[in-house]
C-alpha cells in the first residue's frame, strides 16, 4: 500500500511538471504537415542571373571608399550601449574583453589582403571574432540561448567571399559576403586567382534536396553536411553520383539527394523543400546552423533561383511591397484573402517576415522560423521552430495583449511575382479604404 500511494504522488508531481514546462509553448491549430496546405496556384520562373549575379557579388564588388564605423558596427554597440551582455554560464562580460576581440579584430589591415577566396567548410559569420555566444539578458525568456549577438548569418560551404585581412592571432579572417561583412576561421577558406574564379563561375551547380545530409569523398571520407538553399559545383556524373570539387575538396553527392540548379518552382518541389526545413529549431541569425526568420525563406527560395536579401526589412522592401499598418485586423484579413498569393507573398512586421501559405477554414495561415508571441510581462510563449501557424496564434491567451498578435504586427505585404495591372489594382484598393 505505502509503494501505491508513493506511485501515485510520482505520477500527480510528473503531470503537474509537464503541465508546467507545456505551458510555456503554443499549441498550433493545424497538424504541422505541409501536406494540409492549399496548392501553389501555378509554376513560376525566376532570373537566374539575377540570382547568380549577387551569389558572386563579393568577387565583383568595387570598394571605392573605407567606412569604418558602417562596417565594423558592432564594436561601437558593443562598447557604448548601456546594455550588459552575459557569456553563455550567465556571467556578465567585462568591457576589457570586448576590447581584447575589438583589438584582435585588427580593423586597422581591412582590404590589406582583398583576394577572392571560396568557403571550404559551412562557416557561421560573425561580427567578432569570436566562437562563444553574445547573449544580452539569458534570465529572459524572449533573450538569451539562441539569441547570439555576435551571429549574423551563416555561409554555406562553396560560397564565394572577398578576403579582407586577418585578425591579429591569424584564427580568423574578416570577409565581405553576398548578405555582409564579418569574421569565419580562417582554416574554412581557400584562396582563389581571378582566373581560377572566373572558371568557377561558369561551372554547373547543383542543390540539395535533403537538409543535414553526409556528403563524401570518393574514398568515403566525411566532408560536409547539406544545407537547402546551397550551391555546390560539379564537373561530371554517372547514373548515381554526381561529382564535384570546392577548392581542393573532391567530393561524390547521390543524385538522389540532389538537382541540377535552379530546381524547377512546382508545387511538388516547393513542398518537398519545405518539408525539409519545417519543424527544424529557429536560431537566431543562424545560431547552431539552424535558421531564422529571413534566412528560412531565404533557403526556401534559393533552390529555385530566386535570391532574397539576409534581413527581413531588406527582404520585404526587395520586392513590390504594400504597406498595410493602417488596416484594422479585419481589414487586413479581408485584404489577404482577396490579394494575396499563395506561396509567392510576404508578411512583413518590425523585425519578422513571414510566408504567405493560404487559408484553411477561413484561417490565414503562414510558414516562418519564429521563437514566440510576445506576453504582458514581457516573456514569450514559444514556437522556437519552422511551423505553420494561423496569424492569430495565441488570441485565445490571456497573458498576450492583442497589440503583440502577429496580425496586429502585421505592417507590410510583398509579392514575389505582380503583374501591373495586379499592382494598379491592389494601390487603388488601399488607397480608397485610406481614404475612407
Amino acid at each position: 500500500m505505502k509503494y501505491f500511494f508513493l506511485f501515485i504522488i510520482c505520477i500527480f508531481l510528473t503531470s503537474c511538471s509537464n503541465k508546467k514546462l507545456t505551458s510555456n509553448y503554443l499549441d498550433f491549430k493545424y497538424q504541422q504537415d505541409i501536406n494540409i496546405l492549399p496548392a501553389l496556384d501555378k509554376n513560376q520562373t525566376f532570373s537566374l542571373n539575377n540570382y547568380k549575379k549577387n551569389f558572386f557579388s563579393p568577387w565583383h564588388m568595387k570598394i571605392t571608399h573605407k567606412n569604418p564605423e558602417q562596417i565594423f558596427w558592432s564594436f561601437n554597440f558593443y562598447m557604448n550601449t548601456q546594455k550588459e551582455f552575459y557569456f553563455f554560464n550567465k556571467q556578465k562580460i567585462p568591457k576589457t574583453w570586448f576590447e581584447k576581440q575589438i583589438t584582435n579584430a585588427n580593423a586597422k589591415d581591412f582590404l590589406k589582403i582583398n583576394k577572392k577566396a571560396l568557403v571550404i567548410k559551412n562557416s557561421l559569420l560573425k561580427n567578432l571574432p569570436v566562437d562563444t555566444p553574445i547573449l544580452l539578458d539569458p534570465f529572459k525568456q524572449g533573450e538569451g540561448i539562441p539569441f547570439d549577438y555576435a551571429q549574423d548569418s551563416v555561409l554555406n560551404i562553396a560560397s564565394a567571399i572577398l578576403v579582407s585581412h586577418y585578425t591579429l592571432d591569424k584564427r580568423f579572417v574578416f570577409v565581405n559576403t553576398e548578405s555582409g561583412w564579418g569574421f569565419i576561421p580562417a582554416q574554412n577558406i581557400e584562396f582563389f586567382s581571378d582566373k581560377r574564379a572566373k572558371i568557377y563561375e561558369n561551372l554547373n551547380f547543383i542543390t540539395p534536396l535533403k537538409d543535414k545530409f553526409p556528403i563524401y569523398d570518393k574514398d568515403d571520407n566525411f566532408i560536409f553536411q547539406t544545407r537547402i538553399g546551397a550551391l555546390y559545383p560539379y564537373y561530371s556524373e554517372d547514373k548515381n553520383f554526381y561529382f564535384g570539387k570546392i577548392g581542393s575538396l573532391k567530393f561524390k553527392f547521390p543524385k538522389s539527394k540532389a538537382v541540377k540548379f535552379p530546381l524547377e518552382f512546382n508545387e511538388n518541389n516547393l513542398k518537398s523543400q519545405l518539408t525539409q526545413l519545417l519543424a527544424l529549431p529557429y536560431g537566431w541569425g543562424g545560431y547552431n546552423y539552424e535558421r531564422d526568420c529571413s534566412l528560412f525563406l531565404r533557403d526556401v527560395f534559393a533552390p529555385f533561383g530566386l535570391y532574397m536579401p539576409r534581413n527581413s526589412k531588406a527582404q520585404s522592401e526587395y520586392f513590390t511591397q504594400f504597406n498595410i499598418s493602417k488596416l484594422s485586423n479585419q481589414q487586413k484579413q479581408i485584404f489577404l484573402k482577396k490579394y494575396a498569393k499563395t506561396y509567392l507573398t510576404l508578411l512583413y512586421m518590425k523585425g519578422h517576415i513571414m510566408l504567405y501559405a493560404g487559408t484553411i477554414n477561413d484561417d490565414i495561415l503562414a510558414l516562418h522560423s519564429a521563437w514566440g508571441v510576445k506576453t504582458k510581462d514581457d516573456g514569450r510563449l514559444l514556437i522556437a521552430k519552422n511551423a505553420i501557424t494561423t496569424l492569430d496564434i495565441a488570441s485565445d491567451k490571456k497573458e498576450v495583449d492583442s497589440k503583440d498578435l502577429f496580425i496586429s504586427r502585421l505592417s507590410a505585404v510583398s509579392f514575389l511575382s505582380l503583374s501591373q495591372e495586379e499592382k494598379e489594382e491592389i494601390s487603388n484598393y488601399l488607397q480608397n479604404i485610406n481614404s475612407h
